[in-house]
C-alpha cells in the first residue's frame, strides 16, 4: 500500500474508535447515581464525548430538514433561478448555484467587498482647494482651484436633506467654511472645477439607452468632482434619479456652487467659474480639504440607497493611481482580482459594470453568498445593507412576516431580472447568507416568490436543540482536601 495513504487511514481508525469509546463512556456517564454534597456542578460527559460539539451532530438532521422545508417554496420558483445558501462559508442547500445570471443591483455587493478589500474601510476620498499664489491681505491674486477628489457624497444641504434615509454625507458649505477662515476676502481669478482624477466617461456605453439622460437615467453624470451627483436640476421632495437632469460638465456646475456659497460669506470673486485641469503638485498649495466619510459608510450608503452613482465612482477609483486615472475597464478588473485573491470563487463572472445597470453583468449565487461571508469584511459588509421593514430598498418588503427585522439583504430589479441576497437572522439564534437570482419572462409576484424562500429560512435549524446535545452537567462528591507539601 502506498505509505501516504496509511497515515490518513490509521489516523481515521483511531478516530473512529475514540468516538465509539467516547459514546460508550458517555452513556456510562449519563446513568451514574453520584453522591451529592456542597460542590458545584462539574461537566459530567468526558472530554473526548461528541456532546460537546452540539452543532456539529445537530448539522445533519438541520441540513435535511432545511431542505425539506424549501421544497414547496423552491418548486414554485420560474426557470432560470438559483439559490444558494450558506452559514460561515458552508453550503446548506443549493440550486444552480454556479449558473452565472445577470444580477441587477445584487452587482453592488462585489463593489463594495472590492472597495472594502482595495480601498480599506476607514480610509477617506479628499476634495481640495488648491491656489498657485499665496493669498496677501486677504486677497488671491490668482484662481482657486476645487479639485476632486472622487468622493460621491460631496453634496449641498437641500440637496441631501431629501432624501428618506440619514447617511453622513460631504457638506460642501463645510468646505466653504475652510475657505473663508484662511482670511480670503477677494479672488481675483475665477473658482475652476477639476475633475481630472478620473476619465471623462459620463455614462457607460454598455448601458441601455433607457438609462442614459433623455430616458429614464438611472445615475448621474460619473465625475471625480461631483456635487449632488452632478445634477443640475432637482425636484425639492423626491429623491429619484429619473427626475433629476444632469450637468453636462460636473466639475463646471461644482465651481459654480463653490462659487456661490463662498459669496454667500461674503468673499469677492471677479472671475467668472469654470473648470479644467489644476498645475501639477510642484506649482500648487493645499488651501483646504474636505474629507468624505470612511469607505464602509460610503458603502453602507450604496447599499441601502442602492446608488448607482457611488457604485459606479468607486470602481473608478479602485483603478485610480499617481499616474493614470480612475477608469471603469480597469476598475472591474481589480474587482475581479479583489475577489479572486481573497479566495471567492469567479468562474463564470463577467463584470461590465458596478452597479448593476448593465443586462450583460454575469454572476452566480455561489458568489454572493461567498462575499457575504468574507472572511475579513464580511461583517461590515452585512451591517451595511438594508433592513426588512427598515430602511432603504428593504423598507417595504416583508412587512408583516416574521422576517421583518431579520432580513438583511439588497435587492435588485431590471426587465427579466429579480435579485435578493443578503442574510437572515434564524428564530434559532443562527446567520445564514442566502443569495436568489431569477432571470427570464418572469411573473407578477416574482418578489413574494422570493420572500417565501427566506421566509422558509427562518426555522433553520429545525434538527434536535444544541441545548439537548451540549455536555450535561452533573455533581461529584466531595474529596476532603489533605494537607501536605
Amino acid at each position: 500500500m502506498n505509505r501516504r495513504a496509511v497515515f490518513p487511514l490509521l489516523l481515521l481508525t483511531v478516530a473512529l474508535l475514540a468516538g465509539v469509546q467516547a459514546q460508550r463512556t458517555d452513556r456510562d456517564a449519563w446513568n451514574l447515581e453520584l453522591l451529592v454534597s456542597q460542590t458545584p456542578a462539574a461537566a459530567a460527559t468526558p472530554v473526548f464525548s461528541v456532546r460537546r460539539i452540539p452543532e456539529f451532530l445537530q448539522a445533519p438532521m438541520a441540513k435535511r430538514q432545511l431542505s425539506e422545508t424549501l421544497v414547496k417554496p423552491v418548486a414554485a420558483l420560474p426557470d432560470g433561478t438559483c439559490l444558494a445558501v450558506g452559514e460561515h462559508g458552508s453550503d446548506l442547500f443549493s440550486m444552480n448555484a454556479n449558473r452565472p445570471l445577470a444580477p441587477a443591483s445584487t452587482q453592488k455587493l462585489l463593489t463594495a467587498i472590492a472597495a472594502l478589500r482595495v480601498l480599506g474601510p476607514d480610509s477617506t476620498l479628499t476634495t481640495e482647494v488648491m491656489v498657485t499664489e499665496t493669498p496677501t491681505d486677504g486677497v488671491l491674486a490668482g484662481d482657486l482651484w476645487l479639485v476632486g477628489g472622487g468622493d460621491p457624497l460631496l453634496m449641498t444641504e437641500a440637496y441631501a436633506d431629501r432624501f428618506d434615509d440619514q447617511f453622513a454625507y460631504s457638506n460642501l458649505s463645510d468646505l466653504v467654511a475652510s475657505v473663508v477662515a484662511t482670511g480670503i476676502e477677494e479672488i481675483q481669478g475665477s473658482v475652476i472645477g477639476d475633475d481630472s482624477r478620473y476619465d471623462q466617461i459620463r455614462y457607460l456605453g454598455t448601458w441601455p439607452d433607457r438609462f442614459k439622460p433623455g430616458w429614464s437615467i438611472q445615475s448621474g453624470p460619473l465625475s471625480a468632482l461631483s456635487v449632488d451627483d452632478g445634477f443640475a436640476n432637482w425636484d425639492p421632495v423626491n429623491p429619484a434619479a429619473s427626475l433629476s437632469v444632469p450637468a453636462d460638465d460636473p466639475a463646471l456646475l461644482a465651481a459654480r456652487l463653490f462659487d456661490d456659497l463662498l459669496e454667500s460669506e461674503g468673499v469677492r470673486i471677479l472671475g467668472r467659474a469654470g473648470s479644467g485641469t489644476a498645475p501639477g503638485e510642484l506649482s500648487t498649495t493645499t488651501l483646504a480639504s474636505l474629507s468624505s466619510p470612511p469607505i464602509h459608510l460610503l458603502v453602507e450608503q450604496m447599499l441601502v440607497a442602492s446608488d448607482n452613482t457611488t457604485a459606479e465612482l468607486l470602481v473608478k477609483e479602485l483603478s485610480r493611481s499617481s499616474s493614470e486615472r480612475g477608469t471603469t475597464v480597469s476598475g472591474l478588473s481589480v474587482v475581479l482580482e479583489a475577489l479572486s485573491s481573497a479566495g471567492h470563487p469567479v468562474d463564470g463572472v463577467v463584470p461590465h459594470d458596478g452597479s448593476g445597470l448593465d443586462p450583460d453583468n454575469r454572476l452566480t449565487c455561489g458568489l454572493l453568498v461567498s462575499v457575504l461571508d468574507d472572511r475579513e469584511y464580511g461583517s461590515v459588509l452585512v451591517a451595511g445593507l438594508p433592513i426588512a421593514g427598515d430602511r432603504g430598498t428593504m423598507r417595504k418588503r416583508f412587512v408583516g412576516t416574521a422576517g421583518e427585522g431579520r432580513v438583511r439583504a439588497k435587492t435588485g430589479t431590471l426587465r427579466g431580472v429579480s435579485s435578493l441576497a443578503g442574510v437572515v437572522d434564524t428564530s434559532g439564534g443562527r446567520r445564514l447568507a442566502f443569495a436568489l437570482v431569477s432571470n427570464g419572462d418572469l411573473p407578477y409576484e416574482i418578489r413574494a416568490l422570493h420572500e417565501d424562500v427566506v421566509l422558509a429560512l427562518l426555522s433553520y435549524p429545525a434538527g434536535p436543540g444544541a441545548d439537548l446535545l451540549s455536555p450535561r452537567p452533573v455533581q461529584f462528591p466531595v474529596v476532603a482536601e489533605t494537607s501536605g507539601g
